[in-house]
């Protein structure tokens, strides 16, 4: 994706009528190749010039082993570059991004990718409740402090993620004629504010990829001289930067989303919170430290015998219902020195 990754074999980019005609080959030589698998282009608005590349999604899930080299076969390209789960090669002078995606992504994805920077910019405003908006779905990180202790996934339904985000889906699926219509959309949200997608309010990574994006830094100067669009007050404009009143904002997001919106993902969410809970409180009992004090290992010995310990539990007779965090804290203290020195005898 972005139109880069051919130009040494001679891709240029290609007018609105030329990249239609060799999209819809490109596709129907897919559906020829793969009847079942799906295939469709990702939209651009209406009145888009030119394209520096053709992006494809590509269903996955059902994909035979050797589809590349049969891909390969049918094309002929002068090169193919595999990059992730992108597949680049050369079709009639222009440069084919076939974005390989599971089935049950598709949709999601489609929508994502679609109009330029659309999904990015709209992402923003999920970054802010607190959320990770991607082509794979809405999704909640679940953070004990800096550490991501689970990505909980909210929703797939586009139409729900909208809603949420404050934007109008009807609206969206008639399209846009313009990047100015785009833009226009991206801006549509009541969560609106310019702060939150300026460059100095970026963290560094976000900053340096973003300023590289045409669309998005066309989008920057669309937005300048439009205060009327900042609609809604966050409590931090700065590249992610934690404090009490961000950290509040979030919680309350958090709060709503679980509670009352998606009330479908919240058995997920509870799950997660309630296996982390119970491995920090075993962590308290069983760690290296006292491990350490009751065996004399340390390092790498120590590593291996605590993961021994772990797997000798897991293989014995024991109530499959539990856990070893949750087997751990039905001991005592000296249940678990007992079960240390017990374990040592037979492992060393």
């Amino acid at each position: 994706m972005g139109g880069n990754a051919m130009k040494y074999v001679g891709v240029t980019r290609q007018s609105a009528a030329d990249y239609a005609a060799i999209t819809a080959a490109v596709i129907d030589k897919l559906r020829a190749l793969f009847p079942a698998i799906r295939c469709q282009p990702i939209l651009a608005y209406g009145r888009k010039e030119t394209f520096g590349d053709s992006d494809i999604l590509i269903e996955s899930t059902h994909l035979p082993p050797d589809w590349i080299e049969q891909v390969k076969a049918v094309f002929a390209p002068q090169d193919l570059i595999v990059n992730g789960d992108v597949v680049s090669f050369d079709f009639r002078a222009m440069q084919i991004d076939l974005i390989t995606t599971p089935a049950d992504e598709m949709e999601f994805a489609a929508s994502y990718y679609a109009f330029n920077d659309l999904g990015n910019l709209m992402g923003r405003i999920a970054h802010k409740m607190g959320l990770k908006y991607g082509h794979d779905g809405l999704w909640k990180l679940l953070r004990d402090n800096d550490q991501v202790f689970a990505e909980i996934l909210i929703t797939r339904d586009v139409a729900k993620t909208f809603a949420l985000l404050g934007y109008d889906h009807a609206r969206y699926l008639q399209g846009f004629e313009t990047l100015d219509d785009v833009f226009e959309f991206a801006a549509s949200t009541p969560y609106f504010h310019r702060q939150i997608y300026l460059l100095d309010n970026r963290n560094a990574a976000s900053r340096v990829r973003d300023a590289k994006r045409p669309s998005y830094t066309a989008f920057l100067a669309w937005i300048a001289d439009k205060p009327e669009l900042d609609r809604y007050t966050w409590s931090a404009w700065d590249g992610g930067r934690s404090s009490p009143e961000r950290d509040a904002e979030r919680a309350d997001w958090e709060r709503r989303i679980f509670n009352d919106i998606f009330l479908e993902a919240r058995p997920q969410y509870l799950k997660a919170i309630e296996e982390h809970d119970t491995h920090k409180r075993a962590k308290l009992v069983w760690n290296g430290t006292l491990v350490a004090a009751h065996t004399g290992y340390q390092g790498r010995e120590l590593g291996e015998f605590m993961a021994a310990c772990r797997a000798s539990f897991m293989n014995a007779p024991h109530d499959a219902a539990l856990s070893f965090e949750q087997w751990v804290l039905t001991l005592t203290p000296d249940g678990v020195i007992d079960q240390v020195r017990a374990f040592q005898k037979v492992w060393s």
